[in-house]
């Protein structure tokens, strides 16, 4: 299984810890999808987000993060 990591700054969810200000370490999707995220995306993540989750509008690096992605670029 793939460890998932979200921001504990802004929300954004990737597969790679590395690509985050505040990597926490989550279990799966059920742990953020769903769950709103803060608004205020990263400087560092702004450019490379492309999708988002059209239910809870949690931001991510791809969309089989999310339940619900929607491209947003």
């Amino acid at each position: 299984m793939t460890n998932l990591y979200e921001c504990g700054r802004c929300g954004v969810v990737s597969e790679a810890s590395n690509h985050l200000c505040q990597p926490l370490e989550v279990a799966g999707r059920e742990g953020y999808c769903g769950i709103l995220a803060p608004r205020d995306i990263c400087d560092s993540m702004q450019e490379s987000l492309t999708f988002e989750c059209a239910s809870c509008g949690r931001p991510a690096e791809n969309k089989e993060l999310l339940c619900d992605p929607h491209k947003i670029r």
